[in-house]
């Protein structure tokens, strides 16, 4: 799914998640070089395996690395339900829409690490103008507005559903 110049991307946001709200907006040029989850050296240590996978699949993505990315979220994507849902997001990015789906059917969001780092992973999704985008972020409408997505709908049906 792609715009005349624009495709889907996520935007780390830093801040609160209470503040981030799915909606639609202006697009805007995107950069994530500074949004890394980083945890001390001394604590990384003592991590569970599948801790340090979500943290390394975050940061994978961070650094434009989509393959690196998807491969480490799959490790904790079972155990870590942030790391469950990025991997749904990173797949979404790279056009693997049936994989996401099956990893959000069911799904129940806990977000203890999104706001404990405040690293809000949010959806841009291009209208077929190129003008304005459908971000989905991770509150209700968002969990809606990535399902209707996957199912196929255009951002535009999507932001008309949920009133946006």
């Amino acid at each position: 799914m792609q715009t005349a110049e624009k495709k889907i991307q996520i935007f780390i946001f830093k801040g609160h998640p209470d503040k981030v709200e799915t909606q639609v907006a202006p697009v805007f040029e995107i950069d994530n070089s500074e949004s890394y989850m980083e945890v001390p050296f001394e604590f990384y240590l003592d991590l569970p395996e599948e801790e340090k996978a979500f943290i390394e699949g975050f940061n994978k993505y961070i650094d434009g690395d989509l393959k690196g990315s998807r491969r480490e979220l799959a490790k904790s994507a079972s155990k870590i339900p942030e790391a469950k849902y990025m991997f749904a997001l990173v797949n979404t990015v790279l056009g693997k829409f049936r994989e996401a789906q099956l990893l959000l059917a069911g799904f129940k969001p806990e977000w203890k690490r999104f706001i404990q780092t405040w690293r809000v992973p949010v959806l841009v999704v291009p209208f077929h103008t190129g003008d304005k985008a459908l971000y989905i972020s991770v509150d209700e409408k968002g969990l809606q507005a990535l399902n209707y997505l996957l199912e196929g709908k255009t951002p535009e049906e999507i932001a008309f559903m949920l009133g946006l």
